[in-house]
Order: structure tokens, then C-alpha cells, then sequence
């Protein structure tokens, strides 16, 4: 087991056909490309790769499917675990252990209130054995002193925040216990975060353009503040694109315009139609180009 210390780990996509159907073959392919890249390992199975949408059975395939590929090439797999139950979150956890997971994670149990989601993340850091990743999504409903609270259960090593408040992320930068990881998955802020403080970044981008999110990373840990925000500018300004034409549409459009298996979001998400990757392309082409490109030379 790798130890978990931050970084970026690349939130991979889980490829599906027209009906939802997890394709392997796909994925494996998927994970070849990902553990080739200049990041720390790959989180599995969590918002971008769609898990709480898969089949228990996919789930459990995509978490072995991973192991294999970033073993070979020294990449850990942090497996998202969360689950509607419990039930099914806890067999989870105790599979990713069996298939060589280095750690999981996982979104709050839905509708559980505070006293029940710290004894949730304490069954399943017990169930698995591995180091345990919070995920703090902009519905939880836990309270910031709560989430600070249960950051002290055994197990938990740290957490993901994806808040839209990024003064929330820096409250809990400032008030987790000492020792404690905060992984970033907001992408829009990441040089911010990580110049803050934060030990890493988990977000969909780092998908299409893990060269450039890395490189975002990288120069703000080193404080380079100047290189991390041109690199941050240049991907807001596709965000910005994305959030006006369509999320969805636009980060599949992307893996088309890149050559790769571009269904990766099941039903009823929006598809991207001809028209739609035409006006895309004029518009942002050049921009994906330049992105895409970023931190080639370090790919393995």
C-alpha cells in the first residue's frame, strides 16, 4: 500500500455505452493513459467517473481495473466507495482492500444526520483497513465544525473539499488537524488552494488536460505564483466556455476532439450533437490544442 501524502490524482472516467453499460476494455484503456501521466494516481469510481451510477459489479471491476495499471507504473488508486446505503458502501470498502486499493473515499451517506455520518466513515475506514478520504460535496450537510470533527476518526487521513466556497475550503485548511490532507476539487481555484495550503487537487479536468493541471499544482507548490496563475487563467478561460455551452457536452466534446472514447456520462446527461462540436471547436480549439499539449514531455 502506497501512502497517500498529496498530489494530483486524476478523477478517471468510467467509459459506457449508449445504455449506461461500464465498458472495461475501454476504461482499461483509459487507466493505461492516465497512469502514464506526470500526477500522483487516480481516484476511482467518484463524482466525474460516475460510481454512484454504476452497478456494485462495475464498481468493483473498474477498482481492479485500475490496481493493475497504476501498479505498473508506481501510481497509487484512492477508490470512491460511497454508496445510497451503507450496505453497499461498506462492501465496497472492504473490496478495494481486497483488489489492492491504497485507499477509498466517499461522499456522505444521503439524508444522514451528523452523529450518523461520523459512525458511517468510522464503519467503513474499519471495513477496509486503508487510509480513508472524506468528500465534502457543496450539498453536505454536515457543519464546518462537524467536518473538522470527524477529520479525527481513525483511518481518516484527510479530505477532498469541492465546495464553491472557496473561504470554506480556506476555513478548513486553517482548522484541520495537524497532519490531516485536503485534496482540492474545485478546479476553477486550484493554484489558490494549493497556494493556501492545500496537499493536492482531484478534478474532472485533470481528465483532458493533466499536464496542464499538474503544472498548476506543481508551480504553486513550489511558489511560483506567476506560472501557476497563467496556467490557471489559460483554464478558466475553457471553463468559462464549458459553463456557458454545457458542461457535460463540452468535456465529451473534448475527449472527441482528443481521439478518445467520448460517452462517459450516463443518462439522462445532455449529449453533444454535431452542431454543438462545431461551434465548440471554433470557438475553442486552439485553446483544448494548447492545453492538451501542456506537460507532454513528462508523460511516461
Amino acid at each position: 500500500m502506497k501512502k497517500i501524502t498529496g498530489g494530483v490524482l486524476i478523477p478517471v472516467c468510467s467509459p459506457c455505452d449508449e445504455t449506461g453499460r461500464f465498458l472495461p476494455d475501454e476504461f482499461a484503456k483509459t487507466m493505461e493513459d492516465a497512469a502514464r501521466q506526470p500526477v500522483d494516481g487516480v481516484y476511482v469510481c467518484g463524482g466525474t467517473g460516475e460510481g454512484l451510477l454504476m452497478r456494485l459489479e462495475e464498481r468493483k471491476l473498474a477498482c481492479e481495473i485500475a490496481v493493475a495499471a497504476a501498479r505498473r507504473r508506481g501510481k497509487l488508486v484512492l477508490t470512491h466507495i460511497g454508496a445510497y446505503s451503507e450496505r453497499d458502501a461498506l462492501e465496497l470498502a472492504e473490496h478495494a482492500a481486497a483488489a489492492g486499493a491504497d485507499g477509498i473515499s466517499t461522499v456522505p451517506l444521503p439524508d444522514a444526520e451528523p452523529a450518523g455520518l461520523r459512525a458511517y466513515y468510522e464503519a467503513v475506514a474499519a471495513a477496509s483497513g486503508l487510509q480513508t478520504v472524506l468528500y465534502y460535496v457543496p450539498d453536505c450537510r454536515l457543519p464546518l465544525s462537524e467536518v473538522l470533527e470527524t477529520l479525527e476518526l481513525p483511518g481518516v487521513i484527510g479530505i477532498k473539499s469541492s465546495s464553491n466556497d472557496f473561504f470554506f475550503t480556506m476555513q478548513l485548511m486553517a482548522g484541520k488537524p495537524e497532519g490531516k490532507l485536503l485534496f482540492n476539487g474545485k478546479d476553477e481555484y486550484l493554484a489558490p488552494a494549493v497556494i493556501q495550503g492545500a496537499d493536492g487537487g482531484i478534478g474532472m479536468w485533470a481528465n483532458v488536460f493533466p499536464g496542464a493541471y499538474a503544472g498548476i499544482y506543481r508551480r504553486a507548490a513550489a511558489g511560483d505564483c506567476a506560472g501557476a496563475f497563467a496556467l490557471q487563467t489559460r483554464l478558466n478561460a475553457l471553463c468559462c466556455i464549458a459553463f456557458r455551452l454545457g458542461l457535460l457536452e463540452t468535456f465529451e466534446a473534448i475527449l472527441h476532439f482528443q481521439g478518445r472514447w467520448d460517452r462517459v456520462f450516463r443518462s439522462p446527461a445532455p449529449r453533444f450533437d454535431r452542431g454543438f462540436y462545431e461551434r465548440f471547436t471554433a470557438l475553442a480549439g486552439p485553446l483544448v490544442e494548447e492545453l492538451t499539449a501542456c506537460g507532454k514531455e513528462e508523460t511516461i
